[in-house]
């Protein structure tokens, strides 16, 4: 590349594991036109070099490692978007914070593309412009604690950053996670185990360097704008202060008390013993101290812990998030607090996704309650809800393979086609992959933004997960911004009207913010409808001059981008689905009916309109790709035998 850029570096990075052939790339600069960077370009590259069909943990799959513009500074958050093609056969994506993407920027690059597949265990190391392919044989097997401290003892610095997967990883279970900074994951929707198939045990990074922006004057008043939006004597997002204090756990008690809880595998909506596993709780008996990623104005968001006594006693890591506490507790009837941050423990040190590991648990207790499964079929254990002794021995058998787990470590759609005998009932998946926690009855929002995930559920491809407060984004403002959105209707959240206008505008714009890259946990308050600011300081630090509207397009070619790769691989309507609990079964105690179809449809209809897409199909239409400057994604889904109408 050719000419001074600001923000961006202008190199890709590409090992080859099968050659060993390391080569260093130009980044195309119409691509940052078009996707500006992060998950935008990540799509790019996997939809135009991963073709249809092909072997997930073959040699033709690609992992890709991107930041963007803002990436290294302040209001890049250490954000990073790891894509491949999951085993699923549709998109994985997904981001993990720290500082990794920093460290990647000030070595000198935007992407890694990670390809082929290595014959022995390995790791990339990454030291500015020295890159090589170094054996990891001594450290394949480690869980990611002791992966994390091997690789900067064998370095010899412990400033370096370091990207890993667990045993679970390694193993190729499902929905194992790539980590950094020891308990930060991301790519749960499939990237760990296509890390570990290529067996590429780490990324590690050292960067000298910098990132240089256009305008740092107008760049500072910017980020002061911002970072005081989430000052929590000032903020008009009453979630800020849960946030800044508590975490994100500190939600517990609310999800419960107002019947949002995913409780006993979704059988309920809030859990009983809420009092013994609320934030408080927690506080009061494990956290230690605050952590938070790169820049982050929430510093205590992140905890550091440690379970002092009792028989889980000596357990230590960090990162109670809010699915992790609802996920280990609630959803498996458990109120043994200890029990759910040592599962939390074992998650990190194994690789593995909490809400994957939950939701099987859950499932096969279920199963178990009901005579579906027997002591026969566990491996002898008493797989009753609230059983934490045998939910922390099963979530170690997942990673390994072991007996009964090695059945879970498929995912619990596979599970479910494996063990038969109706147990697929009760299974809560979308796209084959597990849910979160967000609830489905109580917020058709989420239900529809869960449903519609081209990676299978994931909150925070629309985030936040709450409407805009009406207060905030009023009339006016809304007017102003040039948004048609009827938030009154929104905060309904037990009627489809304005659901999918709602939905439209919360995809295009969070992934607009991925993009730069920033995180979800910013757009809170004015800063979640208002994106102008952010628009602002993309500019400031790029000297580009995008607007509001091209910015809120980029989102939307990129949300496209990804659809039309999971309708390459055979995805279609039918699996934009609600589960079954969710359309037929209602919470009694709470008053709340299902989620018919009849009612999802009308959301689903409507939102496939406002995206362009074939109602019938969820294709994108031909008119809607050229709007999108996509002729090209027309033409190859022509080439794959697709109806583009």
């Amino acid at each position: 590349m050719t000419g001074k850029f600001y923000g961006w570096k202008g190199r890709i990075l590409r090992v080859n594991l099968s050659s060993g052939k390391i080569l260093k790339q130009d980044l195309p600069k119409d691509w940052m036109r078009d996707y500006v960077g992060c998950r935008g370009i990540n799509a790019r590259i996997l939809y135009e070099e991963v073709k249809p069909g092909v072997d997930s943990f073959g040699p033709e799959n690609k992992l890709i490692f991107g930041t963007g513009p803002l990436e290294g500074t302040p209001i890049g958050m250490g954000r990073v978007s790891i894509t491949t093609r999951s085993d699923r056969g549709c998109i994985a994506e997904g981001g993990f914070g720290g500082f990794w993407g920093p460290e990647l920027k000030y070595a000198g690059y935007d992407y890694v593309i990670v390809e082929g597949v290595s014959e022995k265990p390995c790791y990339i190391w990454i030291d500015d412009d020295n890159v090589e392919i170094r054996s990891a044989e001594h450290i394949w097997g480690k869980d990611t604690f002791d992966t994390d401290r091997m690789i900067k003892e064998e370095v010899g610095d412990f400033n370096i950053q370091v990207a890993y997967i667990g045993p679970a990883g390694e193993n190729l279970v499902h929905s194992s996670l790539v980590l950094t900074d020891l308990c930060r994951g991301g790519g749960r929707s499939g990237c760990g185990e296509v890390m570990g198939s290529k067996k590429l045990k780490a990324i590690a990074v050292r960067g000298t360097g910098g990132v240089q922006i256009a305008d740092p004057e107008e760049y500072g008043k910017l980020w002061n704008q911002i970072f005081q939006a989430h000052d929590h004597y000032n903020t008009d997002d009453h979630y800020v202060p849960i946030y800044s204090v508590w975490g994100s756990c500190g939600m517990t008690r609310m999800f419960s008390f107002t019947g949002s809880l995913q409780t006993r595998n979704a059988q309920e909506a809030e859990f009983y013993r809420i009092d013994d596993v609320c934030a408080e709780k927690y506080f009061e008996k494990y956290a230690l101290r605050g952590t938070a990623c790169f820049c982050c104005p929430y510093a205590a968001e992140g905890k550091w812990h440690e379970v002092r006594d009792g028989e889980y006693a000596g357990t230590k890591g960090k990162n109670m998030w809010a699915g992790s506490n609802f996920a280990f507790t609630a959803l498996i009837g458990n109120a043994n607090l200890a029990a759910a941050v040592k599962l939390v423990d074992e998650c990190n040190r194994l690789g593995m996704d909490q809400y994957f590991v939950a939701y099987s648990i859950a499932w096969a207790m279920e199963c178990y309650e009901k005579g579906i499964l027997t002591k026969q079929d566990t491996d002898g254990l008493e797989l009753n809800f609230g059983n934490h002794r045998a939910a922390v021995e099963l979530a170690e058998k997942i990673a390994y393979r072991k007996g009964f787990g090695g059945i879970l470590a498929l995912g619990v759609e596979k599970a479910s086609q494996k063990i038969g005998r109706g147990s697929d009932r009760y299974k809560l998946t979308v796209k084959g992959l597990e849910l979160e926690m967000m609830p489905w009855r109580n917020l058709y929002q989420a239900a529809l933004g869960n449903a519609t995930s081209e990676t299978g559920p994931d909150h925070t491809k629309w985030y936040p997960p709450y409407p805009s407060n009406p207060r905030i984004a009023t009339s006016e403002l809304l007017r102003e911004l040039g948004l048609d959105l009827d938030l009154k209707s929104v905060f309904n959240t037990r009627t489809t009207d304005g659901k999918a206008k709602f939905m439209k505008f919360r995809y295009d714009s969070t992934t607009f913010i991925e993009c730069l890259p920033s995180c979800v946990y910013m757009i809170r308050g004015r800063l979640g409808i208002d994106f102008r600011p952010w628009v602002k300081i993309l500019n400031a630090s790029t000297g580009l001059d995008f607007t509001l509207g091209e910015a809120l397009e980029v989102g939307a070619r990129v949300v496209t981008l990804e659809r039309s790769f999971i309708v390459r691989e055979g995805y279609r309507r039918v699996h934009d689905s609600v589960p079954r609990r969710m359309r037929e079964e209602p919470l009694g105690a709470q008053f709340y009916e299902p989620l018919t179809q009849q009612k999802f449809d009308i959301m689903l209809d409507e939102y496939y309109k406002l995206q362009g897409w074939d109602r019938e199909t969820s294709i994108p239409t031909l008119r809607r790709l050229k709007e999108l400057r996509l002729e090209y994604v027309a033409e190859d889904l022509k080439k794959h035998g697709l109806e583009v109408k």
